[in-house]
């Protein structure tokens, strides 16, 4: 794109953007939105109240202390957020709109009004049919619309993500608390194979959380449960390795960008876009089932932590997201839709 662009971004509600802690979507899109405006594009942010740009943000009233993520089985009422943006364009003109709310309620109620590309960062059942939607990895763009949805990789900052060459001596699990994340089979497979792993997040699945995964970490003498952090990147800069275990379809996780940033290699099960990510051997290793994860926990230490921070700037530089999603802001621009 030749010419700077009046952007309006619509984050999600649940969290502030950027989030302070856990919050892998607001994250994202705070990266995005600061390399548009170091670009010299005009950045309006449209957030729950807390978020901040570079831009202009406007910060949506109406939403509490209260919180649902992309797991939770209620979602917050979007209407206020809705508001919000007709409100903005009622005053001034917007190029384009980018969506990242989980309802996607503006531009559906007037999908003539402005251009819109909507992103998706969660699986999404039979049937979906968002007009414009882009998923976030190839995995992803395959399970959408019959396949004939464009993808982008999420990228990062990953110049000012500090990293450790060295690491700590524990593996971590650093994720919501919830069975779709898998904390019990993590903590099984450490204890196979002889690993200390520490368990971080909040507490989503509270059932879960009380009957699983609290009695699993009181009885198994390798794996501390710590709760949420406010500190992601300096808790996986200082972890041996950042294992995930899903239960669902991890499209394209944006904590294993980050712990590949701090130079800690990944272990997980295979699920969704993590193959876009992880490269066997070399920044880690995809496993199939338990016994790989456990052979995966006990091989990780020969993983090089400077390869995997080399692997981070080639793969995640936040620029390659932006020159995409612009090609893709242009055909909208110009009238195309999918």
């Amino acid at each position: 794109m030749s010419r700077p662009l009046r952007i309006g971004m619509i984050s999600t509600v649940n969290l502030p953007t950027p989030p302070v802690g856990y919050g892998g979507i607001e994250r994202v899109v705070s990266y995005f939105v600061e390399e548009l405006v170091r670009q010299g594009h005009h950045v309006t942010l449209f957030g729950r109240p807390g978020s901040h740009c570079s831009g202009r943000t406007v910060e949506v009233a109406g939403y509490t202390d209260s919180r649902e993520v992309s797991g939770g089985r209620h979602r917050l009422n979007e209407e206020a957020l809705a508001e919000a943006v007709e409100a903005e364009l009622a005053r001034d003109r917007l190029d384009v709109l980018h969506d990242w709310s989980l309802e996607n309620v503006f531009v559906n109620r007037y999908p003539d009004r402005v251009p819109f590309v909507v992103s998706t960062c969660v699986p999404q059942p039979d049937g979906y049919a968002q007009r414009n939607v882009v998923a976030d990895s190839r995995a992803h763009a395959a399970t959408l619309k019959g396949g004939q949805v464009p993808f982008v990789h999420f990228g990062v900052d990953v110049p000012n993500i500090a990293w450790s060459e060295t690491g700590g001596p524990r593996l971590v699990q650093l994720a919501k608390i919830s069975w779709y994340k898998g904390q019990h089979i993590a903590m099984l497979a450490a204890t196979l194979a002889g690993r200390r792993l520490d368990v971080v997040g909040n507490e989503e699945g509270m059932r879960y959380s009380r009957f699983v995964v609290r009695p699993m970490a009181a009885l198994l003498p390798n794996v501390r449960l710590l709760g949420e952090t406010r500190d992601v990147e300096g808790t996986l800069r200082d972890a041996r390795a950042l294992v995930l275990a899903p239960r669902w379809f991890e499209t394209y996780p944006l904590v294993s960008m980050q712990a590949l940033c701090a130079g800690t290699p990944v272990v997980a099960l295979d699920s969704g876009g993590l193959d876009e990510q992880v490269v066997n051997g070399q920044n880690g290793y995809i496993a199939h089932d338990i016994s790989g994860l456990v052979r995966a926990m006990r091989e990780v230490e020969g993983i090089s932590r400077r390869r995997c921070r080399e692997m981070a700037l080639e793969m995640f530089d936040v620029r390659h997201m932006v020159r995409n999603y612009m090609g893709l802001y242009a055909r909208v621009m110009d009238g195309e839709h999918w």
